[in-house]
């Protein structure tokens, strides 16, 4: 889900990712239901194709951005997805969850500003489940490379799935815990 100041970038990344894969979708999700239709004119000016969940209309052939504005459907949009850039990450905001796509087996791409998931987001990296990208230059350039290596696409998205996997559970460990803890009392 997007911050003002991030639909801009994303959106001249996919210009430069149709010019290559014209039937590219983009699944567009604003984070704050005020911005929906500032964030729908945006699109529309820059001369895209737009679909709009709340008009509950089927995407076309022409449709170049389904735009997400409704709440809580976020997985949804992801397990539509082929791959997820994270939001709330080209702006200083801090980021979103990444365990979301990782959990889909998503290839995963960031923004550099990820502070609110700092642990996460360095494993994410560290595992090749995730690209962090700085500019709509290099979102692009991420978004071909991964559209052109399925196998790629692949390892990332089970790169970042085992991950989650792999230290899951948390709850789990959180009660034990505190069971034993309690218990000593």
């Amino acid at each position: 889900s997007t911050h003002k100041g991030e639909d801009e970038i994303v959106l001249e990344a996919f210009a430069q990712l149709r010019k290559r894969l014209p039937e590219a979708l983009l699944v567009l999700v604003p984070r704050h239901p005020e911005r929906f239709n500032a964030v729908a004119a945006l699109c529309q000016s820059r001369g895209f194709e737009l679909v709009r969940r709340s008009e509950q209309r089927a995407c076309t052939i022409g449709t170049a951005i389904f735009l997400g504005d409704s709440m809580g459907e976020l997985m949804l949009f992801f397990a539509a997805s082929d791959i997820a850039f994270v939001g709330g990450s080209l702006v200083a905001t801090g980021g979103h969850n990444l365990l979301e796509p990782a959990s889909l087996g998503l290839p995963i791409l960031t923004g550099p500003h990820m502070f609110n998931f700092t642990d996460i987001h360095q494993l994410l990296l560290q595992a090749e489940a995730s690209i962090e990208v700085g500019s709509s230059r290099h979102l692009a350039e991420a978004l071909l490379r991964l559209f052109g290596d399925k196998t790629l696409c692949q390892s990332m998205g089970g790169n970042g799935r085992r991950l989650v996997a792999q230290n899951g559970g948390a709850l789990d460990k959180v009660v034990r815990l505190i069971e034993r803890v309690m218990g000593k009392l």
